[in-house]
């Protein structure tokens, strides 16, 4: 399985002041598209989640549920054009009511590509 670089979600950066802001945007490599997209958190049963500012690093998980960080989280992602994807991933620091962020641990290298070519289809990239 390929290992995913780390990603900063938009979500994230609620309550930073403009200089931290910043610097923020500095450490950003990858572009995040805003979604939603359908997923399901898989564990004993898959609940339904919608899924916000994806990346190829990570992305933000809309739920009511309050989540631990540091947890990994199995998630499957609906992709537009795409298959299913399954990624695992680890939770964030929560700093929304509205949610987590999740940074991608663990993607198989088929799913990865379906992620790529997603995300270069929807920034109106080259395939």
């Amino acid at each position: 399985m390929a290992e995913v670089q780390p990603g900063v979600v938009e979500s994230q950066r609620i309550g930073m002041t403009s200089e931290e802001n910043r610097s923020e945007d500095q450490k950003r490599v990858a572009r995040r598209i805003p979604g939603p997209f359908d997923g399901w958190r898989v564990s004993a049963l898959e609940t339904p989640v919608r899924i916000f500012d994806i990346s190829i690093g990570g992305c933000f998980v809309n739920s009511v549920h309050e989540q631990e960080p540091h947890r990994e989280v199995t998630l499957k992602i609906e992709l537009p054009s795409e298959e299913t994807i399954c990624v695992k991933a680890i939770t964030l620091d929560q700093r929304s009511d509205l949610g987590y962020a999740v940074r991608f641990v663990e993607i198989e290298e088929a799913d990865e590509l379906r992620l790529k070519r997603a995300l270069a289809r929807l920034q109106g990239g080259e395939v």
